[in-house]
């Protein structure tokens, strides 16, 4: 048993150094056959097939198939305030996570610029477990003069593209460097307040009474 996972780290391992340093055009059987020391055989026995393979590398790289497990832990959040602190922790680790994480931002760009199967089937279970969290703040955020999935869907695409279009060109988005700690603790301050507008609108305030 231990020699099975100690193959599979290393053909795992394996996937991860290939696609860091090529991209997942690098990916093929031989090469990480070759670079992990093993038959090549022993990727259909422990994963089926290459895709499965490659899929278990994602999962554990993807943030969102990471923090699955413990979503899956978490008790309902009693309150608003703590349903806010928790969306706060969840969207601002994100933005650190895929700002240093070179590999899950290979993946997003992958995801993005070309037709995958295997792409589409973790897009689909990422979206899966995020329904997971939406549906926690529907208690809080359902009666809402905003659509709160809307709200998340330009938070978390706004990450992705900033940090993906300032790691190609440049570190400059609206007149903030995103290389700077200053930069992204700006960021990390207006999901803050992104998401303290979205939960007074929820609660009977409106956008004139947040503007004074």
């Amino acid at each position: 048993m231990r020699d099975k996972e100690q193959t599979k780290r290393k053909l795992i391992n394996a996937v991860a150094q290939v696609f860091k340093n090529e991209g997942y055009a690098g990916l093929g059987v031989n090469k990480i056959a070759r670079l992990a020391g093993t038959d090549k055989k022993l990727i259909y026995r422990y994963f089926g097939t290459f895709e499965g393979l490659v899929e278990a590398y994602v999962v554990e790289t993807d943030y969102w198939m990471r923090f699955a497990d413990q979503l899956n832990e978490l008790r309902v959040p009693e309150g608003m305030e703590e349903m806010k602190r928790l969306l706060g922790y969840i969207l601002k680790n994100q933005f650190l996570y895929f700002y240093e994480d070179k590999e899950m931002q290979q993946l997003i760009f992958w995801e993005l610029a070309a037709k995958s199967d295997l792409m589409r089937s973790i897009h689909q279970t990422r979206e899966v477990k995020g329904q997971q969290l939406l549906e926690m703040t529907d208690h809080y955020l359902e009666k809402g003069k905003v659509n709160f999935r809307a709200i998340a869907a330009l938070l978390v695409g706004g990450i992705y593209y900033m940090i993906l279009h300032t790691r190609n060109n440049g570190s400059m988005f609206s007149d903030i460097d995103l290389s700077k700690p200053d930069g992204r603790q700006d960021i990390l301050n207006a999901i803050d307040a992104i998401l303290d507008m979205t939960f007074k609108l929820s609660n009977g305030s409106t956008v004139d009474d947040i503007a004074q």
